[in-house]
Parts: structure tokens; sequence; C-alpha cells
């Protein structure tokens, strides 16, 4: 073999080397797009805990979808300490069995009520599993809720306008 072929088979094989390289560069990247896409557009279906003091301060489990698109809920399961809260304000056993089956649209989100000073204490367990097309999800969630009843609202007491004065502080602190 003479050196220009020698030269041309050298260069033939970089060539093909360089594919090679490019070909599996261009795939990475279509699959972290492809995630990139996903991850953006898929539902985040969350489950966290608020309360509000407008007189007496009343609990709120919250399941939100944070995602961008819907999500139709397969299974909610929660732990001893929700099935055994008394129901003196509402049955939040019966609501989180409720949204089982059922679809929570992007920025939806269902309330719990409970009375905080009702509660027994230890963490309030939940798994959620979820799916939007052919992709399934799922969440755990552990939450102190014996931790919130410690963060004391401040709320200036007026008697001849308690019903008006609580809300409106209340309102005042969420817009903030």
């Amino acid at each position: 073999m003479d050196l220009s072929t020698k030269v041309n088979i050298v260069l033939s094989v970089l060539s093909f080397i360089l594919a090679v390289i490019s070909i599996v560069t261009v795939v990475i990247t279509l699959r972290q797009n492809n995630k990139m896409i996903e991850n953006s557009s898929r539902p985040y279906v969350c489950i966290y805990f608020d309360y509000i003091q407008c007189g007496e301060p009343t609990g709120y489990f919250v399941v939100k979808n944070f995602g961008a698109s819907s999500a139709f809920i397969d299974s909610l399961t929660y732990n001893d300490v929700i099935q055994n809260h008394p129901k003196s304000l509402a049955d939040i056993s019966t609501i989180f069995d409720g949204l089982s089956g059922n679809s929570i649209a992007p920025g939806q989100k269902f309330f719990a009520p409970f009375k905080l000073y009702e509660y027994k204490g230890g963490a309030a367990v939940f798994d959620i599993h979820y799916h939007s097309g052919k992709k399934h999800y799922s969440e755990h969630f552990e939450i102190a809720v014996a931790n919130y009843g410690k963060l004391v609202k401040p709320r200036l007491v007026d008697k001849e306008y308690h019903a008006i004065s609580y809300p409106l502080q209340e309102i005042s602190e969420r817009l903030m």
C-alpha cells in the first residue's frame, strides 16, 4: 500500500469514529430534552398542610396539582393518625377516599379541614399514586402536623369587630 491509501484509510476510520461520537451525542441530547419536556409538562400532585386562624385555628390538608397537566388519582392511602382523627369538623378519610378515581386539573386543589387542637399527634403519612397519559407517578409525604400547632399566629383582639378583624388579618398575611 502506498502512503495516500494509508492516509485515506486513517481518515476514513477517524471520520467513522467522529460520526459515531456525533450520533451518540445527539441521542443523549434528545433523551435529555425528552426528560426536560416531560418534567415541565407532567403533573405534580402534592399533599401539604396549612392552617388559618379566623378565630379558632383550623388546619387543612391540601391536595394540589402543581404541574402543567391533569392527573388521574389512582390511589391515595394514609396512616391511622388520619383515619382515627375526630370528625367534629369534617370526615377527613371520606374526603381523601373520594379523591381516588378522580382527576385533578393543573392548579386545582382540594381541602380536608380539621380542628388543629383535636389532632392526636404523630406524623401524617400519605402515599399517592397517579397517572397522566401512559406515565405513572407516585409520591410519599410525611407531615409533622403537631409542629404547626406551635406556630401561633398573633391576632389583634377587638371584641366588637372580632368576626371581621381575624379574617382580614389572615387575608393580609396571605398577601404578604
